[in-house]
């Protein structure tokens, strides 16, 4: 009974906090990098990362830079002499249930940690890795918040730790219907019986020996 009842524990709870993460090429976008669609689902809110942040909040003690209205860059510096790390964060207005972070393709080359809602989603190397989108999917459906930071962090093959933004979109993925209370009742009350008959079959089976 007690294996039973830690399984109808683990049904009641696998889908509360579970998310997906995955990167995709980023494509179909305007003119400033916002993409129309990720996995052929609208995006309903973009916020633009540009020079200064512009829909985005920077801070920390990196440099930062970008190109207009078009990217975000948090520069590592430190081979100048300048070390420090930076980060961005941006919340969404509307309600969704998957967010992506969207990645220039310039100014890419060190290490950035990624978060939704203050959960960490990874840790990437981002070296030539620009032009791509960070999807997190199968979140619960609310207002979401993304922050990137900067971590002045570089792998060997690259001389520094920049990381370089387009934006963040909001956007909704169909999902599976979730189980309604009175099935897992039901389920619940299966298992029980279940486990009834079992123990009842294990008794007459003792009474049979004897």
């Amino acid at each position: 009974m007690t294996r039973i009842f830690v399984i109808t524990l683990l049904l009641f709870s696998s889908h509360v906090s579970a998310f997906s993460v995955e990167w995709i090429s980023l494509t179909t976008t305007e003119r400033n990098g916002n993409p129309l669609n990720i996995h052929g689902n609208s995006v309903i809110e973009y916020r633009n990362a540009g020079k200064g942040g512009i829909d985005w909040t920077v801070t920390g003690d990196g440099p930062t830079g970008g190109r207009g209205i078009r990217e975000l860059w948090l520069f590592d510096d430190s081979a100048a002499g300048i070390p420090g790390t930076s980060q961005a964060a941006t919340s969404f207005s509307v309600a969704s249930n998957s967010v992506g972070f969207v990645m220039a393709g310039d100014h890419n080359d060190g290490f950035a940690q990624f978060f939704v809602d203050g959960i960490d989603v990874g840790t990437y190397d981002m070296y030539r890795g620009g032009n791509r989108i960070l999807v997190v999917t199968e979140l619960d459906s609310a207002v979401h918040s993304l922050r990137i930071v900067q971590l002045g962090l570089h792998n060997p093959s690259s001389t520094k730790g920049d990381v370089a933004i387009f934006g963040g979109a909001a956007f909704n993925m169909p999902i599976s219907p979730v189980p309604e209370p009175q099935v897992y009742a039901m389920l619940l009350s299966g298992l029980i019986l279940l486990g009834f008959i079992v123990k009842r079959r294990k008794q007459a089976i003792a009474l049979q020996v004897l």
